[in-house]
């Protein structure tokens, strides 16, 4: 199947109405706000404009809850889910910080030291492969390093080692730098629809026309398969074939500059009459 054959539809086909009605855009982080590493200015910038707009944003990320409190408190965001769906961090009217957590905390991360105990050992099979750097600043899950600093991205290795965790009977997914263990129940889309519901008070269908998803992988499968508003940035290109469910919409920039490009066509939306 070639990619062409599964390419999503222009920014072009985004109706002004479906930007006009938007009220929030949850997104994945790495490479869909970052590119090639950093966080560009054109992204810093969209941010800030959507803020002032009054568009909520919320980076729904693998990443770890250590970097995720640094995004929580330094960038135009109203929250972040981090790990994975593990926990939601979010803001008080006064700017601090709450964390509620999918299950118990005490819970989560005593099952997160059990799947260390499997995955440590599993990856001696694969020497190219190393628990993230950021590992010691998660409360819930176990990260394997694939393409983050490990350069060139050892893609095979993380195959097959995601074989190998799936055959153990772990809940494992790879994302565009890491492969990411954690206990099951829980993933982006089953946090996203607690906070938005609890949270934010929004019902099912007011889901579908006020949130827009914004992602890069296949670790976002579920959030595509789940609202309508999808984008995916230009860099999505290559899984698009592997991908089950996949995004409505596809910019013409990759990653943070692809955020940009959808931002600007929001706003531009959103001034007209």
């Amino acid at each position: 199947m070639s990619i062409s054959a599964v390419s999503a539809l222009s920014l072009t086909d985004l109706e002004t109405s479906t930007c006009q009605n938007l009220r929030f855009i949850l997104t994945d982080f790495d490479d869909t706000l970052t590119w090639e590493g950093q966080l560009p200015v054109a992204t810093l910038q969209a941010l800030a404009q959507l803020e002032a707009e009054g568009v909520k944003v919320i980076p729904v990320t693998g990443g770890c809850a250590g970097w995720s409190d640094m995004i929580a408190r330094a960038l135009p965001v109203d929250g972040v889910i981090t790990e994975g769906g593990a926990c939601f961090i979010g803001k008080t009217s006064e700017r601090h910080l709450t964390y509620a957590f999918w299950r118990d905390e005490s819970a989560m991360r005593a099952e997160q030291a059990r799947i260390l105990a499997q995955v440590n050992p599993l990856l001696s099979q694969f020497p190219r492969l190393r628990l993230a750097r950021d590992q010691a600043y998660r409360l819930t899950d176990v990260a394997i390093d694939y393409a983050q600093d490990v350069k060139p991205a050892a893609v095979e290795e993380k195959d097959a080692c995601l074989a190998a965790l799936l055959a153990l009977g772990l809940n494992a997914k790879a994302s565009s730098i890491h492969i990411n263990v954690c206990s099951p129940g829980y993933d982006k889309f089953a946090m996203a629809q607690r906070v938005l519901t609890e949270v934010y008070g929004l019902s099912a269908q007011e889901q579908e026309a006020q949130v827009l998803y914004v992602g890069d992988a296949p670790n976002d499968e579920s959030m595509f398969a789940r609202f309508p508003l999808s984008v995916g940035v230009a860099n999505i290109a290559e899984h698009l074939p592997m991908m089950r469910h996949r995004p409505r919409y596809q910019t013409t920039q990759p990653g943070g500059l692809g955020f940009a490009e959808l931002t600007q066509v929001i706003l531009t939306a959103r001034q007209e009459p």
